[in-house]
């Protein structure tokens, strides 16, 4: 298990980068179309926008902003309207768009409920032929004509409750243009509401400038959606399967609440997929569920930090989010004149539970950092959507973007304290576990003590075993291979004192015998010690590191002088099978211990090579291992012999082992250096072909 204090920089990073993607996404979302944010200065006058110059094509799609003449308690057809040049025809008021229609008349007594025309020129010189007008969401409903030609209606517009009927139908409208002007009328009628009117500015551009916007808009707010249900989807399968951690519960609640709630408001995408959903219903739901993740937010803070958070204040907050979510039974517009309160109370619950977290992270608890940020950014788009609900931000419906950022944060806390919890539980288990077994765990403890001491013992007692074994070969050696020279040494000395031997010359002769086999002995005695020292592991290396390069300089040209002595010829070679960086490669090696090994092998390939034949040296590096070869073209090894050359005393006269008097050791010395080298040796031969012996060392990287 990671330790949580190691993923603190990662998660900060992580945070960075969420937050800038975050902020790109809302920018986007923001200012779909590149140009649409650029024209405030474009606003219409007396019920009359002039566009001039303007080119939709290349300045993008324009918000319809402005004074719009407006007729209050009348609805009018285009055809009881005049352009406002002829000045004749019923005389209008005038509203500010976007903006509801509350507070408006001379004494400022108009409310929610009535219904009403708004009327708009436009006048333009873009021939472009189709233009289209993304209409917002009007409450509660709308008739529109441009032209003359009615193009889009949602709901029943009426002059009273009884035959009016609310309805939301998200339009994009297609139209011709003549090129000179743009007549815009529209009927609203609103008796379910607190707040009548058109709240946000219908926008006017070409076909693919506004259906780009509107998709845009609808993918983005899909997304939140999408990631809000996942979220809650998660957490609430995690409570399910750990019933124990509630605050996966409250939170989880929180995800879906928030995500189905966002489903309604902006682009409101849940009419993408139910055209025909009823509006009130739709209202009453997006209101229960915002009346409702209040207290779930605050609910899952409190599991959190229980000891800065007060129990109380967590019910009075359950208790008022209950009252007002029964409000939703009164009728409209009576059940919508809740939220503004109930804002007032989101406001002081988020900045209580702000204080909280910060509480909590002037204690140092776990997470609290991540949850402050979260929290903070969270609070200020409710804050922002808050303000552009009561009209006085210009623009909102951010809460859902502030919302994915808390999530984010908050996981990481939740995920934190469910592995510290996990961690907490395992920790008990095994406690419990110890206290249960107790004397076995003991027991247990004191056979793994004694089965270390006793692999102890085994390994000393192998390497007893190895030495005694070494001592009784050099043993059974000496008096196997010692008797015959001795004997014959007696034999030699015996003719000479008995005077079976009386000329200077032969006495000379025998004695020179004498000598060859004293000094055989004597070699054969140092071969016999350096061999089992070898053998017990108890003889020196001065382990160095040397460079390939430096290798093939050493022993390339070595040999070379003493074969051409013996009547034989000499080459070396050097192949590399992979590139010339191995040359940079090391090998780890005694050096004089390896040139004992080479020259007992080419002592053997001089000696059963005819006058006259090739000794050939290879070194071949490829990339892994350096490998030397010693060839010669001599009578070669029988197959039989082969697997035993390495043997000592193996003294098959066919064998490479003893030539020419050798002690039969070499070989089985140079085998020992080989593997204390971690290297391999071998041997291949084809009789009357001559025999190739070669020996493999690991190549390491040089030290930088």
């Amino acid at each position: 298990m990671v330790p949580i204090s190691r993923l603190y920089l990662y998660y900060k990073c992580l945070t960075t980068l969420f937050a800038i993607v975050l902020l790109s996404v809302v920018l986007s979302g923001c200012d779909v179309e590149p140009h649409s944010g650029q024209h405030a200065d474009i606003r219409a006058k007396g019920g009359v926008m002039s566009l001039g110059k303007y080119h939709f094509q290349q300045q993008g799609v324009l918000p319809l902003i402005g004074e719009w003449d407006f007729y209050w308690r009348q609805l009018l057809a285009p055809q009881q309207l005049t352009a406002p040049i002829e000045n004749v025809g019923p005389v209008p008021g005038k509203i500010e768009q976007p903006g509801s229609w509350n507070g408006l008349g001379d004494s400022g007594d108009i409310g929610g409920s009535g219904y009403a025309t708004y009327h708009l020129q436009v006048e333009l010189s873009d021939t472009t032929p189709i233009l289209s007008i993304k209409i917002p969401y009007i409450r509660t409903a709308y008739r529109l004509w441009v032209n003359g030609n009615e193009v889009a209606a949602s709901g029943t517009v009426g002059t009273g409750p009884k035959n009016a009927q609310a309805k939301y139908t998200p339009k994009e409208v297609d139209f011709h243009n003549n090129g000179r002007y743009i007549d815009i009328v529209i009927q609203v009628s609103n008796y379910d509401h607190r707040l009548g009117g058109i709240w946000n500015p219908l926008l006017l551009g070409t076909t693919d400038q506004v259906d780009r916007q509107i998709r845009t808009g609808a993918a983005l707010d899909t997304i939140i959606v999408g990631s809000l249900f996942a979220m809650g989807l998660h957490y609430i399968v995690k409570f399910i399967l750990r019933r124990k951690e509630r605050g996966s519960l409250y939170f989880g609640g929180f995800c879906l609440l928030t995500g189905l709630r966002a489903a309604f408001v902006g682009e409101g995408i849940v009419y993408y997929f139910m055209p025909g959903f009823e509006w009130l219903s739709a209202l009453r739901i997006e209101y229960a569920c915002y009346y409702l993740s209040v207290p779930a937010i605050a609910l899952f803070v409190h599991s959190l930090y229980p000891q800065e958070t007060n129990r109380r204040v967590i019910r009075i907050i359950q208790w008022v989010a209950m009252l007002f979510a029964a409000t939703l039974i009164l009728p409209p517009p009576w059940f919508t004149y809740g939220p503004p309160v109930y804002q007032v109370i989101t406001v002081l619950v988020c900045l209580y539970l702000l204080a909280c977290l910060i509480q909590a992270l002037l204690h140092g608890r776990e997470g609290a950092l991540f949850a402050v940020t979260g929290a903070g950014i969270y609070v200020v788009t409710i804050v922002i959507d808050i303000l552009y609900y009561n009209q006085l931000f210009s623009f909102g419906e951010v809460s859902s973007f502030g919302l994915l950022f808390c999530v984010f944060m908050t996981s990481f806390v939740i995920s934190s304290k469910s592995a510290k919890a996990f961690i907490a539980v395992e920790t008990l288990s095994r406690q419990m576990r110890e206290m249960n077994i107790g004397l076995e765990q003991k027991i247990r403890e004191r056979t793994a003590e004694l089965e270390r001491i006793n692999s102890s013992l085994e390994h000393m007692n192998e390497n007893l075993a190895r030495m005694e074994t070494s001592r009784r070969h050099l043993l059974s050696n000496i008096s196997h291979d010692l008797g015959t020279p001795m004997t014959l040494i007696q034999g030699y000395v015996e003719a000479l004192i008995d005077g079976v031997v009386s000329q200077p010359e032969q006495q000379h002769k025998y004695l020179k015998l004498i000598y060859a086999r004293i000094t055989g002995l004597n070699r054969l005695i140092s071969d016999l010690f350096q061999l089992s020292k070898l053998e017990a592991r108890q003889l020196e290396f001065d382990i160095q590191p040397i460079t390939t390069s430096e290798f093939i300089r050493y022993f390339q040209e070595r040999y070379e002088l003493e074969v051409i002595g013996a009547g034989l010829r000499f080459e070396s070679e050097t192949y590399e099978l992979q590139s010339k960086a191995d040359r940079l490669a090391v090998v780890y090696i005694d050096l004089n211990r390896i040139d004992q090994v080479l020259t007992n092998i080419i002592y053997n390939a001089v000696k059963h090579t005819p006058q006259g034949g090739l000794i050939q040296l290879d070194i071949i590096l490829d990339g892994h291992s350096l490998v030397v070869q010693v060839k010669d073209n001599g009578s070669g090894i029988e197959p039989e012999d082969l697997p035993h050359i390495f043997d000592r005393f193996y003294k098959k006269d066919k064998t490479r082992n003893t030539a020419g008097g050798g002690s039969g050791l070499g070989l089985a010395i140079a085998k020992e250096i080989i593997d204390y080298h971690g290297g391999r040796i071998w041997a291949q031969s084809r009789v009357g072909q001559g025999a190739c012996l070669a020996f493999m060392l690991p190549l390491s990287k040089p030290d930088p």
